[in-house]
C-alpha cells in the first residue's frame, strides 16, 4: 500500500485511474501500458491533492506504488506460485507428458459423438493452464476431428469453451492465485486483512461463476446429443476440403509415445495437487476441534479457508515440478537439456501475466482505502441509485464489454475485481464476505471476463484456438459467438438474478442446465452431412 499518512477523502477524480486503465485498454487493445497509466494518473492526482508536493513529485508516488506492490510477501508469494506452475506446464509440453496422456485418450473415441465428448473431456483434463490447453489439444486433436467429421470450426469451440472456463474454476492453475490476490485487495480495501480472507471467497465464489460453468456444460450438451444451432450448424454442414492439412494429420496419426509416458503428466498433476491439499489441511486443521459442525461441505471449507493458502500453492508447485522432471525422466528419457528448456520456456510463458499482475496490484493500490478511496466514492455515488441486487449483473456486463473491447479476461480481471469485490461489500455490508451479493459479484467478474473474451475476435485464447485447431479465425468468432450469447443470457435469467434473491447457486445452476438441455433439445438440429 502507499505510504500516506493522512489519505485525502477524493471525489469524481478517484475514478479517473480505473478509467484511464479501461479506455485505453479498449482504443489501444494492450493491457501493460494502460494498466501503467491509470497508475500514474492516480499518482498526479495524489500528488495535487498534497499542498506540500508538485507535479514533479507525481513520479516518484508512482515508482513508490511500483515498488510496494512487489515488496508485499503475499505478492511474492503469488509470483513465485505462478512461475513454479508455469515451469512444471512447460516441462510436461517439452517433454511429451501431455501429448501422451491426450493420445491415450483418444483411443476410446469410437463415434462422432464421442469423439466431441472425448476432446472435451480432454479439455477437463488439462485444467491448469488455458494457453497450455488450447495449443496440446486443439494441435493434437485435429487428425480425430478430421477422421470423425467434425469441421474445425466445431473443434476450435469445443477447445476455446474448456480452456480458460476451466482454469478459472481450477484452484490448481495458473490463474488461482492470481485470482485469489485480486480478491484479497478487494477484501483489504473493505478494511478485511484476515490472511485467508482471499482463500476463502475463492473457493466459496466458485458455484457463483455461472457462465464459465455453464459454458463448460453447453460444450458437452452439444457434444453429446449431437445437435448445432445458427453459424456452427452451417459450418457443421459445409464441405471440407482436408488436403492442406494431410501432412499434418498424418504426422498426428503416426507420433508414437513411450508407452508409459502419459504417467508423467498424471503424477505430476496428482503430486502437485496432493501436496497442495495435504498443505492447507495441516495448516488449517484447528487445534482444538470444535464439538459443533455445520455440515462437511461448510467444515472443509473452513478447514482450508484457514489454511496457508500461498505456501500451498508454492509448495504444490514445487512438487509438481520436481514430479514432472523426476518422471520424465523416467518415462520419457527426457534429458538434463530438454527438462531445463521447458523449465525456462514455461517460466518465461508466464512473464506477460506476471507483469500484468504488478501492474494491477499497483492500480488497486492507488483506488484503495490509503489513496484514492474509490470504492467509497462509488459506494457513496451508488447507495441511492443502484439496488445491490443488481450489481452482479452489472458487473458482469461490465466485464464482459471490457473484455470484448480489450481482448484479455485477465486484464479484465484486473482492472475490475478489487474495485468490485470492495464495492458490494460497501453497498450490501450486512452480507459481508460471505453473503450472495459479494459472491455472486466476484463470481460476476470472472464470468464476464471469460464470457467477453469469448466473443472477442481480438482475444489472445480466440487467436490460438484458431491457430491451433486450423480453423479460420473469423469463422471461429461467428460460430463460438451464438453458443457463448445463449449461455451468458441463461447465466443471467438463471443465476445471477435468482442467487441474489435468496436462491441456492447450486438451485441456480440445475436450473441454468435445464434450460441449456431445453434450447439445445429444441433448437439444435443435426447437421445434415
Amino acid at each position: 500500500m502507499l505510504d500516506l499518512a493522512d489519505p485525502i477523502q477524493h471525489g469524481f477524480e478517484s475514478l479517473v485511474p480505473p478509467l484511464v486503465a479501461i479506455l485505453l485498454a479498449i482504443a489501444t487493445r494492450q493491457v501493460v501500458f494502460p494498466l501503467a497509466a491509470g497508475v500514474f494518473a492516480g499518482a498526479v492526482l495524489l500528488a495535487r491533492a498534497n499542498p506540500e508536493k508538485s507535479l514533479l513529485d507525481s513520479f516518484a508516488i508512482f515508482a513508490g506504488a511500483i515498488d510496494s506492490s512487489l515488496r508485499d510477501f503475499d505478492h511474492l508469494q503469488t509470483l513465485a506460485f505462478t512461475l513454479l506452475l508455469g515451469a512444471m506446464v512447460g516441462v510436461m509440453e517439452m517433454g511429451g507428458g501431455i501429448a501422451a496422456l491426450i493420445a491415450k485418450l483418444s483411443r476410446w473415441i469410437r463415434s462422432r459423438r464421442s469423439a466431441q465428448a472425448m476432446i472435451s473431456l480432454s479439455g477437463l483434463a488439462i485444467f491448469f493452464d488455458d494457453y497450455a490447453n488450447t495449443l496440446l489439444i486443439g494441435g493434437t486433436m485435429r487428425s480425430t476431428a478430421d477422421r470423425y467429421g467434425l469441421s474445425r470450426a466445431k473443434l476450435a469451440y469445443l477447445v476455446d469453451s474448456t480452456a480458460a472456463p476451466v482454469a478459472g474454476l481450477s484452484l490448481v492453475s495458473t490463474w488461482a492465485a492470481i485470482e485469489i490476490s485480486y480478491m484479497s485487495e478487494g477484501l483489504a480495501d473493505a478494511g478485511i486483512t484476515t490472511p485467508s480472507a482471499g482463500f476463502t471467497l475463492f473457493i466459496q465464489s466458485i458455484p457463483y461463476r455461472f457462465y464459465p460453468i455453464l459454458a463448460i456444460v453447453m460444450v458437452f450438451l452439444i457434444s453429446i446429443t449431437g445437435r448445432d444451432f445458427a453459424s456452427m450448424k452451417r459450418a457443421e454442414e459445409t464441405p471440407r476440403e482436408l488436403a492442406a492439412d494431410s501432412a499434418a494429420a498424418s504426422k498426428e496419426t503416426t507420433t508414437t509415445y513411450p508407452p508409459r509416458l502419459w504417467l508423467a503428466a498424471v503424477l505430476s498433476i496428482v503430486a502437485c495437487v496432493a501436496a497442495l491439499g495435504t498443505t492447507l489441511v495441516v495448516t488449517g486443521w484447528p487445534a482444538e476441534p470444535s464439538t459443533t459442525s455445520n455440515g462437511v461441505l461448510q467444515d472443509t471449507i473452513e478447514i482450508l479457508g484457514n489454511g496457508k493458502s500461498y505456501l500451498a500453492l508454492i509448495l504444490g508447485g514445487a512438487v509438481g515440478l520436481a514430479t514432472a522432471w523426476l518422471t520424465h525422466a523416467i518415462f520419457g528419457n527426457c534429458d538434463l537439456k530438454t527438462l531445463a528448456m521447458g523449465t525456462l520456456r514455461g517460466g518465461w510463458q508466464m512473464m506477460p501475466a506476471m507483469i500484468i499482475l504488478w501492474l494491477a496490484w499497483a492500480l488497486s493500490g492507488m483506488t484503495g482505502e490509503d489513496a484514492l478511496q474509490t470504492g467509497d466514492y462509488l459506494s457513496s455515488l451508488l447507495s441511492d441509485r443502484l439496488d445491490p441486487r443488481a450489481l452482479p449483473t452489472v458487473v458482469f456486463a461490465l466485464a464482459g464489454f471490457v473484455a470484448f473491447s480489450t481482448g484479455t479476461s485477465w486484464g479484465t480481471m484486473a482492472i475490475l475485481t478489487p474495485l468490485s469485490v470492495t464495492l458490494s461489500l460497501d453497498l450490501a455490508p450486512s452480507g459481508g464476505p460471505g453473503g450472495a451479493i459479494c459472491l455472486a459479484t466476484t463470481g460476476s467478474v470472472l464470468a464476464g471476463a471469460i464470457f467477453g473474451d469469448h466473443c472477442s475476435p481480438i482475444s489472445d485464447t480466440t487467436v490460438l484456438s484458431s491457430r491451433a485447431c486450423g480453423c479460420d479465425h473469423l469463422q471461429h468468432v461467428r460460430t463460438q459467438m451464438p453458443y457463448a450469447i445463449t449461455v451468458a443470457l441463461v447465466c443471467v435469467a438463471m443465476g445471477s438474478i435468482p442467487a441474489v434473491l435468496g436462491v441456492s447457486p447450486w438451485i441456480c445452476l440445475i436450473m441454468g442446465t435445464v434450460a441449456l438441455a431445453v434450447i439445445v433439445r429444441f433448437v439444435g438440429k443435426h447437421p445434415t452431412p
